[in-house]
């Protein structure tokens, strides 16, 4: 699958990458990268995180990478790029710099409110508009 794009991922879940422009005016599905995770990036993340996006890709773990090659779960790969894709959105709205020190500090934040590592990264306003973005997206499939 290499040359697979966010795009590609989609359109086997049936998911017409059009259907994200008024939510994401800013990406174009198909000249997003997915990529596999290097090892060195994976020692970052914690367990159970399965993708990451930088302003120029998104990064999957292999397994996430084995599961889109395979197809068997196009709903949950579809959710999945959507949700990285809205990060993507996130990062040309906002830049790079503002984005990242806007996503930490909303962590930070949560953690001194007493919130544990998860529920801190779950109410972190980007995250939210993320899943909501996957959500409101997979019902009109």
């Amino acid at each position: 699958m290499p040359g697979t794009t966010a795009a590609d991922v989609l359109l086997r879940a049936g998911v017409a990458p059009a259907r994200l422009s008024a939510i994401m005016p800013r990406v174009a599905p198909g000249r997003v990268p997915v990529r596999i995770a290097p090892g060195w990036m994976r020692l970052l993340w914690a367990r159970s995180i399965k993708a990451m996006t930088l302003p120029w890709a998104i990064y999957v773990d292999p397994a996430v990478w084995e599961r889109f090659a395979s197809g068997r779960e196009p709903e949950r790969d579809a959710k999945l790029m959507i949700h990285e894709l809205m990060h993507v959105e996130q990062v040309r709205r906002m830049g790079p710099a503002h984005h990242s020190a806007r996503y930490l500090t909303d962590y930070l934040r949560g953690r001194a409110c007493g919130l544990g590592h998860w529920e801190a990264y779950r109410a972190i306003p980007a995250e939210r508009e993320a899943r909501a973005a996957s959500r409101l997206v997979m019902e009109q499939v």
